[in-house]
């Protein structure tokens, strides 16, 4: 068997870097880093698109392939993990990042589609090797919290997006905002490196990248309940991305809104996301049940979605609860989800499960919009087709509620 190398836990040596403060801090931010440059095209893409000779709905197709690649990358992560260990993994994903940034302005058209292979690579691989760390540090009374404050790096970085990029292209041009951004996530690489000994208590110096790589799918299908999780991971994921993509377009074509008072209600729903994120990883520790807190989250979503239709002939103020309810449900789900995958993970390979839940999670980011663009072609109205895509976090409820009732094991 290969020597595991690095500090354990608890190793003097380890110092700082290796507790689980400073864990988390460098897993958030290396989250809203990679998060941050996902959006990057499409916040720039009006400026963008015409200089690349495309219209700027085509960086649509971007982001999808973006996520099929993380998707991707997250199956198959395991090997990686395994090999190089946490803080390797992570300096490997920002860096694919900054080339990726590169990419565009110095290689155009091409280098965005080679670019957006990148960007999903290192998003696949981000969250894995946080789990494989965090997994580890965190006590499990505090699990569910830690794993959400490490999620609020996802809106943190899609924030960061909307109010740098814009700015720093207006200045910069936005070769030169790419660039800058690019300059960034070298930095960042290079400042994970100090993890490497401290987070090094997982790896195997000479594991074969081949022969871990299918550890994500062996997760799913041999460790029970994980495949459940990653099911519910797809569907909840799936009506996200339609909501946070859809939102703005609901209001004004059905409701009557202005473009700029549904882009902020919008923003609002994003913004309560974030927080709900502490809020449902606070209850789940309280309950000590993350089952049961998501089968409540998918149930309060699954009701949201149901009004949905009922929107036009409502006062604002209640078009606007409805959405801070469907922030708070739709997109506070995914630090309870991290928790559970690392808690039903077999010992020292939260990694690699979480990789598999995540690959199955980025398959319904790409579904989940696409699906109801189907829905509304078929019923002509955005309201009436959330309402059918509302059985996706049904179904995931469901899930949850009956994950519950089989033999859960003991944390540890």
């Amino acid at each position: 068997m290969a020597r595991r190398s690095g500090a354990g836990r608890g190793d003097p040596a380890a110092g700082w870097l290796g507790g689980l403060t400073a864990a988390l801090l460098a897993t958030t931010a290396a989250q809203a880093l990679a998060t941050l440059t996902v959006f990057a095209l499409p916040v720039l893409a009006p400026i963008v698109a015409p200089d690349l000779g495309v219209a700027p709905h085509w960086i649509g197709w971007q982001v999808a392939a973006v996520y099929l690649a993380a998707s991707a990358t997250s199956m198959l992560s395991a090997g990686a993990l395994r090999r190089h260990g946490s803080a390797r993994c992570t300096q490997l994903a920002l860096a694919a990042a900054a080339l990726a940034c590169l990419l565009v302005p110095l290689a155009g058209l091409p280098g965005t589609l080679i670019g957006a292979a990148l960007t999903g690579f290192g998003y696949g691989l981000t969250n894995p090797a946080a789990t494989e760390v965090l997994a580890r540090l965190a006590p499990a009374r505090r699990r569910n919290m830690v794993f959400a404050v490490k999620q609020t790096g996802v809106p943190i970085g899609g924030a960061l997006a909307g109010l740098l990029l814009p700015s720093l292209a207006e200045a910069l041009g936005w070769r030169g905002a790419l660039l800058a951004l690019a300059a960034l996530l070298l930095l960042a690489a290079l400042a994970a490196g100090l993890f490497h000994h401290p987070w090094a208590a997982e790896r195997e110096a000479g594991a074969a990248l081949p022969r871990g790589a299918g550890g994500g799918w062996r997760a799913l299908r041999e460790q029970p309940g994980m495949a459940g999780l990653a099911a519910i991971s797809g569907l909840y994921s799936g009506f996200q991305l339609a909501l946070g993509s859809m939102t703005v377009a609901m209001l004004v074509e059905e409701a009557g809104w202005s473009p700029v008072a549904a882009g902020l209600v919008a923003a609002v729903t994003q913004a309560v996301g974030a927080a709900a994120r502490l809020f449902w990883g606070a209850v789940a520790d309280r309950w000590r049940d993350g089952m049961r807190t998501l089968a409540v989250i998918g149930t309060i979503t699954l009701a949201g979605g149901v009004l949905l239709p009922f929107i036009p002939s409502w006062p604002p103020a209640a078009v606007i609860a409805l959405f801070v309810l469907l922030g708070g449900s739709a997109t506070g789900w995914n630090g309870v989800l991290m928790a559970e995958a690392a808690r039903l993970a077999a010992p020292g390979r939260a990694g690699e499960a979480t990789g598999g839940v995540l690959a199955v999670a980025f398959a319904g980011v790409v579904v989940g919009p696409s699906l109801l663009g189907l829905l509304v072609g078929a019923v002509g109205s955005y309201a009436l087709a959330f309402a059918a895509l509302a059985g996706l976090p049904a179904l995931g409820a469901l899930i949850a509620w009956r994950g519950r009732a089989q033999r859960r094991p003991p944390d540890r």
